[in-house]
C-alpha cells in the first residue's frame, strides 16, 4: 500500500478516515469535527484545482 503523494490524496483520505470513524465514534460527531471534515472536501476541491 502506496501513501498518497499529492495533498488532494491526502485530503480524501482524511475526509474518508474522519467520516467513518464519525459513525462509531460519537466524539467525533462534535461541531469541530464537522467543521475540520468540510475543510478537508473544500482541500480536496482546491489542491484538486491548482494541481497540488
Amino acid at each position: 500500500m502506496q501513501l498518497p503523494e499529492t495533498l488532494a490524496s491526502w485530503c480524501i483520505w482524511l475526509f474518508f478516515l474522519l467520516y467513518g470513524l464519525a459513525v462509531f465514534i460519537p466524539a467525533l460527531n462534535s461541531d469541530l469535527f464537522k467543521k475540520i471534515i468540510g475543510v478537508l472536501a473544500l482541500g480536496v476541491f482546491v489542491f484538486s484545482i491548482l494541481g497540488l
